[in-house]
C-alpha cells in the first residue's frame, strides 16, 4: 500500500506575504464564482483587494501544499484592522461581547475540492487561530454569504460549509448581518454589481 504524499502548511506574514499572496487571488477568482459567492472578479480589483492585506501588519496567510501542488489557502487579520467591517457592525459586535482588538477575523479559507475531506480546512483554521492568539486574540469570527433558500442558482448538491463544518469547530451564527457589494452572477447569467448579505459567525 502506497502512503499518501504529506501535506505541508506554512504561515506567512509581513515581508513573507508579498511572494505568496497572489495564491489567494488565484483561488478567489477560480472558486468564488461558485455558489454562494457568485463573485466575478478582475485582476485589477484583486490587486486592490490584496494591497489591503499586504499593508496590514496583522495579516497572516496560510498555504497548504502537497509536494509542490498548492491545495489550499487561508487568510486572516485582527478584526480591529478591518475598518470596513467595524464601520458597519462595531456596536452590534460589542453587544455580543466582541472587542475588535481581541478578535481575529478569518477572511477566506479555500481548499481544492478533492482535499476538503482530508482535514486541510481544519488545519488551516487551527493555524490561523494560533496566529490570532499570538496577537492577543481570544475570539474568532468570519462572515458567511447568505442566499435565499429557494435561490435558483443553488446547485442540487450544495452543502453550506458554515452549517456543516464550522459548527463542529465551535462557531455560532449571530443575528449580525452586513452587506458588501461585488460583481455577482445573476439568475439569468448576467453580472451586476449588487449588495450581498453576509452573517457573522463567532467562536
Amino acid at each position: 500500500m502506497t502512503d499518501q504524499p504529506t501535506i505541508n502548511f506554512q504561515t506567512y506574514q509581513q515581508a513573507g506575504l508579498a511572494g505568496e499572496i497572489g495564491i489567494l487571488s488565484e483561488f478567489r477568482l477560480r472558486f468564488f464564482r461558485e455558489y454562494p459567492y457568485l463573485y466575478v472578479g478582475s485582476e485589477d480589483n484583486e490587486q486592490k483587494y490584496l494591497a489591503g492585506y499586504l499593508a496590514n501588519p496583522t495579516t497572516r496567510l496560510v498555504v497548504a501544499r502537497e509536494t509542490e501542488k498548492i491545495i489550499g489557502v487561508a487568510i486572516g487579520t485582527m478584526l480591529s484592522t478591518e475598518l470596513n467591517i467595524i464601520d458597519k457592525a462595531e456596536n452590534q459586535l460589542r453587544q455580543y461581547g466582541i472587542e475588535p482588538q481581541h478578535c481575529f477575523y478569518l477572511g477566506e479559507m479555500i481548499a481544492e475540492p478533492e482535499y476538503r475531506s482530508r482535514g486541510v480546512g481544519k488545519s488551516m483554521l487551527e493555524l490561523l487561530k494560533i496566529a490570532g492568539r499570538e496577537q492577543g486574540a481570544d475570539r474568532f469570527c468570519f462572515l458567511a454569504v447568505v442566499r435565499e433558500p429557494n435561490d435558483v442558482r443553488q446547485p442540487a448538491d450544495y452543502t453550506d460549509a458554515s452549517e456543516s463544518i464550522f459548527k463542529k469547530f465551535g462557531f455560532e451564527k449571530t443575528d449580525i448581518s452586513v452587506t458588501f457589494e461585488w460583481h455577482t452572477i445573476q439568475p439569468d447569467g448576467s453580472v451586476e454589481n449588487i449588495a450581498n448579505r453576509l452573517d457573522f459567525w463567532i467562536d
